[in-house]
């Protein structure tokens, strides 16, 4: 059950943001009020899935990942 509200929090932060809306990690772990461990799990979860796409900010000095919602997750996702 726990993973379940866990999942729909993230999930809601992702369709918050426009489409191509791209979110790091400490922002996501934030606004979903999720531990990193928990927050990493859920991510590899939607990228398994293929909802959840993920890069790297290239222009950031730290070259930081930032993740997105795919077409995919976004059609899943708002499925009535």
């Amino acid at each position: 059950m726990r993973t379940a509200r866990e999942m729909r929090r993230l999930t809601a932060v992702f369709l918050e943001g426009e489409p191509e809306a791209r979110f790091h990690s400490g922002d996501l772990r934030r606004a979903a009020n999720l531990t990193g461990q928990r927050l990493s799990a859920l991510l590899d979860k939607l990228h398994n899935l293929g909802w959840v796409a993920d890069g790297f900010d290239e222009s950031s000095p730290d070259r930081l990942p930032y993740y997105m919602l795919t077409d995919i997750g976004r059609r899943e996702l708002t499925r009535p």
